[in-house]
């Protein structure tokens, strides 16, 4: 995709720190280390932390689990009897109020992951893998070994979320996509709405070049009304996951929505 364009139109490691609107329309913007540019619209894509959402509302996120990453490295030589464990593909082990996940990668690692409630414990605590080790203390030691294998040092991360009802007031050459739009819970639809934002908003503006902001204004709506159960359901997916009776909480998930439609 980034051969099809011109080749200036991505410009890599440009961390956006302000942005200030002209006195006759558009976006002065100011990044990382002190370069300039400017733009007649902007679109904040820029994640859970936004700036350009500041822009929009005052609306805050707030913590709802902790996702420590670690990697195993080659694998397949190193340690063949965790890639047989985790297959070609990923490897979910729930329990209560805790999961430990591996990914397999493209480069012959994993990606190992663990998930715990929102605790107020510092991040520091998840730094050291002995700790790590002792969270999932009467774990099957074939799994725990996903832990005692990492390579380097684990990577803890707080995990946050916008409330699912989530709207703003239009305002004239600005909106927001993706994570800055409608941050919530990692249960695998945030990319997917992400990329659909961008979807919807291109086909807007592309269809209505000479008026962007009714453009805008149309994908919000859209959007605002898809993503709400979108986000309320990614909330419930999250708390049933992370909860005491998760392991039986998803087979009941599973087996629901795995039922056949019936007609009467």
């Amino acid at each position: 995709m980034l051969d099809s364009l011109a080749g200036d139109t991505v410009v890599w490691r440009h961390r956006l720190v302000a942005a200030t609107p002209r006195p006759d329309q558009g976006w002065d913007l100011t990044f990382h280390g002190g370069r300039r540019t400017n733009c007649d619209i902007l679109i904040g894509a820029d994640g859970a932390r936004s700036v350009v959402r500041s822009l929009l509302t005052d609306v805050g996120t707030s913590y709802v689990s902790t996702v420590v990453e670690l990697n195993v490295e080659d694998v397949d030589r190193r340690h063949p009897d965790l890639a047989e464990l985790v297959g070609p593909g990923n490897l979910w082990c729930v329990g209560v109020n805790q999961i430990l996940s591996a990914q397999r990668l493209g480069d012959g690692g994993l990606r190992v992951g663990i998930s715990l409630r929102a605790e107020g414990r510092p991040l520091d605590t998840y730094l050291d893998k002995r700790a790590l080790l002792d969270m999932f203390a009467g774990w099957n030691p074939r799994l725990t070994a996903l832990i005692e294998a990492a390579d380097g040092t684990p990577t803890p991360r707080l995990i946050e979320a916008m409330p699912s009802g989530t709207r703003w007031t239009n305002r004239p050459g600005v909106t927001l996509i993706g994570d800055a739009a409608h941050l919530m819970p990692p249960v695998g639809e945030g990319a997917n709405q992400a990329m659909l934002d961008a979807a919807e908003l291109a086909d807007h503006l592309a269809a209505n070049p000479a008026d962007p902001g009714t453009a805008i204004r149309t994908y919000e709506e859209s959007m605002f009304t898809r993503i709400r159960p979108i986000a309320e359901m990614s909330a419930r997916v999250q708390s049933m996951m992370l909860s005491p009776t998760a392991s039986d909480d998803i087979v009941r998930f599973f087996s629901r929505t795995a039922e056949p439609a019936r007609t009467d």
